[in-house]
This record gives structure tokens, C-alpha cells and sequence, in this order.
């Protein structure tokens, strides 16, 4: 079974923690903290999200 992991945090995906896009359709590349409604949640640089994570 392949993992997929957020491509904005690297959070292992599951079916729960998918990102949501604006139709409300789930996100197969982000999960909930890093995408929600079709927008990043956070304004980080590459750098600060590696600090944040």
C-alpha cells in the first residue's frame, strides 16, 4: 500500500486529514492544517515551515 504525505508539512495522509478544496472536495496533495477550503492556512516561507514542523 502506497503512503501519501503532504506535499506543504509532510503529515502521512489519510482519508480523515485530507485538505478540502473550494468546491469542498477533499485535496489529495495537503492535509487539513496546511489546506482548507481551497487556501493555505499559514503564510510560510519553506524555511519557517521546516521550523514549524
Amino acid at each position: 500500500m502506497e503512503h501519501k504525505f503532504c506535499q506543504s508539512c509532510g503529515m502521512p495522509l489519510t482519508t480523515d486529514n485530507k485538505g478540502t478544496n473550494a468546491d469542498g472536495s477533499r485535496n489529495e496533495d495537503y492535509c487539513i492544517y496546511c489546506y482548507k477550503d481551497g487556501r493555505f492556512t499559514q503564510n510560510f516561507t519553506m524555511e519557517q515551515m521546516i521550523e514549524h514542523c
